[in-house]
């Protein structure tokens, strides 16, 4: 088990392995070129977001779960998310996102701090949530927060996966995620936290639901004190591993229910 650290999760919506390299991304580039990472993950099907992100939090595959659609099934309960899993470890939980059905990814109680920004027409909330999440980590130091962006499924349902407004989401996304990364550099927690950014799903055309390599190969990038540095995994990687691996990070036991593994080839011990 390495040393605990906490994490920073953030999540690109929709952002494809490809767009990610063909887009302009300084600040996530840092993370993967010192961190370990993938450019093959797998995400599920159906590759919904809401799906999708109980995959991620959960540890198990939407047949387990029960959320097939963008409607939340209360039956996913029985597999508690990673927020409920560091709550109830006794450990400080946040939450920052602009789409309000993200809200039942942990139990009522699991949060010591959840701030729902919703999107308005021509405003930047992707770097809005990324400054208010800045400033709690840099006050609060929670032990686990979890940061969601979503300007590039945005701009994929509205101008194309892999269009000019698309990649121009990513480098936006990537600004905010500069932001973030900045004031916690000068708050110099940086150095001291993990940081595990990933997609939930790609796309192609204008949507994403379906098997096709274009929806659920994502990228997944894990940068931080107890990472090892430039490392791209070899081993497989899948998005229910993510829990399990900020459990491994968190100094956590995953509970039985989950199927996702750590991705143990990411870490120094």
């Amino acid at each position: 088990m390495p040393s605990k650290t906490p994490v920073v999760l953030i999540v690109f919506d929709g952002c494809r392995p490809d767009g990610l390299a063909q887009a302009r991304t300084p600040h996530a580039d840092t993370l993967w070129q010192n961190g370990a990472y993938s450019w093959e993950a797998r995400s599920v099907v159906p590759s919904y977001t809401l799906p999708t992100h109980n995959t991620m939090f959960r540890g198990v595959a939407p047949d387990r779960h029960g959320v097939t659609e963008n409607t939340f099934n209360p039956a996913a309960s029985a597999y508690p998310s990673i927020l409920d899993v560091a709550h109830a470890g006794g450990l400080h939980t946040a939450m920052f996102y602009s789409w309000g059905e993200l809200r039942d990814l942990a139990a009522p109680g699991s949060l010591e701090y959840s701030l729902l920004r919703a999107a308005r027409p021509g405003e930047d909330v992707d770097a809005l949530l990324a400054a208010d999440a800045a400033g709690y980590i840099a006050r609060e130091q929670p032990d686990l927060t979890f940061l969601y962006m979503q300007a590039s499924d945005i701009a994929g349902h509205d101008a194309g996966w892999m269009s000019r407004p698309y990649l121009d989401a990513i480098e936006a996304m990537d600004r905010a995620l500069g932001i973030l990364l900045d004031r916690l550099g000068a708050a110099r927690l940086r150095d001291r936290i993990t940081f595990l950014l990933l997609a939930d799903h790609g796309g192609n055309g204008r949507t994403h639901y379906g098997d096709a390599p274009e929806d659920t190969i994502i990228p997944w990038i894990i940068s931080g004190p107890a990472i090892r540095r430039g490392h791209a995994l070899s081993g497989p990687v899948h998005l229910a591993d993510t829990a399990a691996t900020i459990a491994h990070a968190l100094g956590l036991t995953p509970p039985d229910t989950w199927d996702g593994q750590p991705v143990r080839e990411a870490f120094l011990d």
